[in-house]
């Protein structure tokens, strides 16, 4: 009767292959994390990143580019090019709103009047996350801080001591309203979501910025 000898196998079995597969994904898998992490907050700083510099864009032309009197008190404020003190439309700072008000809040600024903007809008980066921007302005008039006035205190020529005065003092009624400042809220809020509207993401982020714009025109 002949034996049958044991024989040297080499290689792996099945259960070996997937032990090893098993092994290699739990040391990959906190790589796979930190990666995912990183691109998570890279993301993050990117659309706050955006934010910040569309909130300041937009500040910024409307403290020293659009008139005083263009800028609309509201929420969101609007833009105009009538002159309600000269009751005259200026052809100038209407060419100035149809290419700087669309440039600040692209989608959603239009209104009927061609002449006329409303300060409210959504923009999409080049990366897909939208941002919402609105204004909101606030006309200080004298009617307005009458109980607590706004005072301003000027040199007078020939005088050693400043002299104050209120709004009603320095500016003529113009829109049955004695106004002077302007304050003006630009609220920025964004998504982190790509695609997604911030209205309607309740994880939103928001960023505001104040500033007051006098009539140095007047």
């Amino acid at each position: 009767m002949k034996m049958i000898g044991n024989k040297n196998r080499n290689g792996i079995t099945f259960v070996e292959v997937m032990i090893a597969f098993l092994i290699l994904g739990l040391l990959f898998l906190p790589v796979f994390f930190f990666l995912t992490g990183a691109v998570r907050d890279t993301e993050k700083f990117y659309t706050e990143t955006v934010a910040i510099s569309r909130a300041k864009f937009i500040m910024d032309t409307m403290m020293f580019q659009i008139p005083w009197w263009a800028i609309k008190d509201g929420n969101p404020c609007g833009f105009t090019s009538y002159n309600m003190v000269t009751k005259v439309t200026v052809a100038a700072v209407g060419s100035l709103l149809k290419k700087a008000v669309p440039k600040m809040f692209d989608e959603g600024c239009k209104t009927a009047n061609p002449e006329e903007f409303k300060g409210d809008g959504l923009y999409t980066c080049r990366k897909g996350f939208k941002y919402r921007a609105r204004v909101k302005v606030v006309d200080l008039d004298y009617d307005s801080t009458s109980a607590n006035p706004v005072m301003f205190s000027i040199p007078i020529p020939g005088s050693p001591n400043k002299h104050e005065f209120q709004i009603n003092q320095l500016v003529s009624k113009r829109d049955d309203k004695f106004n002077l400042i302007k304050k003006i809220i630009v609220q920025l809020k964004w998504s982190n979501i790509k695609g997604k509207d911030p209205e309607q993401d309740p994880l939103a982020k928001s960023l505001f910025l104040v500033a007051f714009k006098s009539d140095l025109e007047g």
